[in-house]
């Protein structure tokens, strides 16, 4: 973890959102000798607000002269035609080399930025040895990749290992998947599972954002609904949610669907916390009808309830659960392919094939309006048809 000396600062929403970003804050106190804490505390980057701290230059050679921050790198907020003049180098550098100044306006998503790219900049350079070679910094660089690469094998083996084995088998129904992360380890996530009573139990979820921390949250997901073990898809909603309320970060939440099947009678029951409504495909009128239902997605509100909605498939009926990485993706012209054209590719998919076929089809669908358009978000479809 990296530790920010902040210095001068009045500003109680920038240390709040640079302790949110993972940093640790060291704060200077009232009556207390900056030199005394640059002396027993260690320290990886230093944040003065000029504004208040007084003379920045001043300040700057303080810590200049200590043998403890005389390499650290230091940024400098300057008021709004505040000129704080040229700025003191380190013993023995050719400049004021790591040393930054931000000047009104700024936001302050934009200073943590730039302290994200400072400290980056640093370890990539050796560590404060700041006349590094090339070759050195390129070496660094292979290391950071090296061990990059790694970690993401090692996250996409556990995201795996958090997905069913193998699907729920029986004559009476057929079920498949198609699961596409947008990189190595994605934000979706779904399960399908024999309940003890015989219903199958259906889950879909999408993590807002995508990549690592978004596999992250979405196995913790994983990890509350085995917690909360609930039948019921709006009690297990609502038992995941106060869970996992408490735990995920501000700013963060997961959408999910869920689904109890009844093989024998056709008969189930759907909630969705913020989620996209599932489908059902009628093969009797060859039309598709939308499964909705009420509740906020999951890290909202710790005591949010959600609706369940209850339907019935008949034989050769088809239940199409999706993430909205299918329906928010555009073609070339930037028009999404949406909720009707993915209805559409249903109906079209002909519920006399087996459900893996039907997926196929549909993303034939997909692919082919989006043509060569990147996809920007993970995509993720769970398709159960009523066979007997």
């Amino acid at each position: 973890m990296d530790s920010i000396f902040l210095l001068g600062t009045q500003d109680g929403s920038l240390t709040m959102f640079l302790r949110r970003l993972g940093y640790s804050v060291i704060e200077s106190r009232e009556g207390f000798q900056v030199s005394d804490l640059v002396s027993s505390a260690a320290m990886d980057l230093i944040l003065i607000d000029g504004r208040v701290a007084g003379d920045a230059r001043q300040l700057c050679a303080l810590f200049r002269a200590q043998q403890s921050t005389k390499s650290v790198p230091i940024v400098c907020i300057s008021g709004s035609g505040q000129d704080p003049g040229p700025l003191p180098a380190a013993s023995g550098s050719d400049g004021p080399v790591d040393i930054e100044i931000v000047q009104e306006p700024f936001t302050v998503g934009a200073l943590a930025s730039r302290i994200a790219l400072t400290l980056r900049l640093r370890k990539l350079a050796g560590n404060d040895e700041r006349k590094g070679s090339l070759a050195e910094i390129n070496a660094n660089l292979r290391d950071h990749n090296s061990r990059y690469k790694k970690e993401l094998v090692e996250a996409r083996a556990i995201q795996q290992s958090l997905l069913p084995i193998s699907l729920p088998r029986d004559g009476r129904f057929d079920l498949a998947v198609s699961y596409q992360p947008l990189d190595e380890v994605g934000g979706d996530w779904y399960f399908a599972s024999t309940r003890p009573t015989g219903a199958i139990s259906l889950h879909i979820a999408d993590v807002s954002g995508h990549g690592l921390s978004a596999a992250f949250i979405g196995s913790m997901a994983k990890l509350a609904m085995t917690a909360a073990d609930r039948e019921q898809p709006h009690d297990l909603l609502a038992e995941m949610n106060r869970l996992l309320a408490p735990q995920i970060p501000s700013g963060r939440f997961v959408t999910m669907g869920s689904c109890l099947y009844e093989p024998k009678s056709g008969d189930l029951r759907w909630a969705r916390a913020g989620h996209p409504p599932a489908l059902i495909f009628r093969r009797a009128s060859g039309t598709v009808n939308s499964l909705r239902g009420e509740g906020f997605a999951v890290g909202f509100f710790e005591d949010s309830r959600y609706t369940v909605v209850e339907d019935r498939l008949e034989i050769g009926d088809a239940l199409l659960l999706f993430t909205d990485g299918i329906t928010e993706a555009q073609d070339r012209s930037g028009d999404a392919f949406g909720q009707h054209r993915l209805s559409t590719a249903l109906a079209a998919a002909g519920s006399h094939k087996p459900c893996a076929d039907m997926l196929g089809s549909i993303l034939d669908s997909f692919d082919n309006f989006r043509g060569e358009r990147l996809i920007r978000d993970d995509v993720t479809l769970l398709l159960l048809k009523r066979s007997a």
